[in-house]
């Protein structure tokens, strides 16, 4: 509750172990009083009284004050099926159950994304099929038919200081969530803009899309659910934490009707059927640096998580990479490595890098 009146513009003016009293600047020079014992006999009271509040404040329905508050550090990623015969907020039970299953299918194929860039995961990796079972469904509303899809977020202050020595493994599996709901909308927005072009997607297009995140398993998610008979579009908005701010270049909306799905479709069987060379993406901070001035590259390790696992993955760079790497050093600002990843059980892990720079999942004043 503190957290969510501080990003929205009040200020604490006075308090201590019972309550606290926070102010909005303004002409209406709003108080509210904030409850800080949860066990005292008024606590329910107190903060049904405060929601109330804040929903007058913020001319909002109470419900939707409270589910604000409630999700303060999670992303909220909105799936919304449409069909005109929706009106009264219900949706046939096949139609359903496929927006319910392509929730789970759109998670993990982002989450597999995630981890590697490819076009086709006959096998998902064990970390992606986790996602299914860490992130959570918020109670379906209407508007059509929503389902939230509730996954963690954190706080850009709550990451890592300059210089630091080693990875909070609590740390990056928070981030790991984050990453997961960013390649999400980045994919979903490139499939968005090819199914909106004038023109089919070129093989050279679609390849290059693996890149952002898009596979066939998650164009087969959305295909899923709009070639079904009672859904005429599918919507995803992306609602992120007020505590984290959304990362850079992510859409807040993409839709797609049955005319895009078509489009979805053909890239999907191009990615089906061609074979590319996989990818892998690590997360981490630099913990290591090492450069002689006659050097035309620098070694630098990168501490990341394999399998759960704190692990440091040493890199060769060249000179404007290993300039990233010593600024992301110095800044404290976790970065992302994408290339071969060589790491044999009990042996030294490596990478030959394909591209390197600041974790672009992040808020943009972290990563910069």
């Amino acid at each position: 509750m503190r957290n969510y009146l501080k990003v929205t513009g009040w200020t604490p003016v006075s308090g201590g172990d019972v309550a606290e009293l926070w102010s909005l600047p303004g002409p209406a020079d709003e108080v509210v009083l904030v409850p800080m014992k949860a066990g005292a006999p008024d606590f329910g009271k107190r903060t049904q009284i405060l929601l109330a509040d804040l929903a007058r404040v913020e001319a909002r329905d109470l419900t939707a004050v409270h589910d604000a508050v409630a999700t303060v550090f999670n992303d909220v990623t909105d799936l919304r099926a449409s069909h005109p015969s929706m009106s009264d907020g219900s949706i046939p039970l096949e139609a359903g159950y496929e927006l319910f299953i392509s929730a789970k299918r759109l998670r993990v194929a982002s989450a597999a994304a995630t981890i590697r860039r490819q076009g086709h995961f006959r096998n998902f990796p064990t970390r992606a099929r986790e996602q299914a079972r860490e992130v959570r469904l918020g109670q379906t509303r209407r508007g059509s038919y929503i389902v939230p899809i509730i996954s963690q977020a954190r706080s850009p202050e709550d990451v890592y200081s300059p210089r630091q020595e080693h990875i909070e493994v609590g740390v990056e599996e928070t981030l790991f969530d984050r990453r997961v709901t960013a390649t999400m909308s980045r994919a979903l927005g490139i499939l968005e803009d090819m199914a909106g072009a004038e023109r089919e997607p070129t093989p050279s297009e679609i390849t290059d899309s693996i890149g952002e995140g898009v596979s066939y398993e998650l164009c087969t998610a959305l295909s899923k659910v709009v070639n079904t008979d009672s859904v005429r579009s599918l919507d995803v908005s992306f609602n992120w934490s007020r505590v984290a701010a959304p990362p850079p270049g992510t859409p807040p909306r993409v839709e797609f009707n049955r005319a895009a799905i078509d489009i979805v479709d053909r890239v999907s069987a191009q990615l089906k059927t061609r074979v590319y060379t996989s990818r892998h993406l690590i997360y981490g901070i630099v913990t290591d640096l090492s450069r002689h001035p006659e050097d035309e590259t620098g070694r630098v390790g990168v501490q990341t998580l394999i399998k759960r696992r704190s692990r440091t993955v040493w890199m060769d760079l060249l000179d404007s990479d290993y300039h990233v790497a010593v600024q992301c050093h110095d800044a404290g600002v976790p970065v992302r490595v994408q290339g071969v990843l060589t790491n044999p059980p009990g042996g030294q892990a490596t990478m030959q890098v394909d591209d390197f720079g600041p974790d672009p999942s992040l808020p943009a004043s972290q990563a910069e």
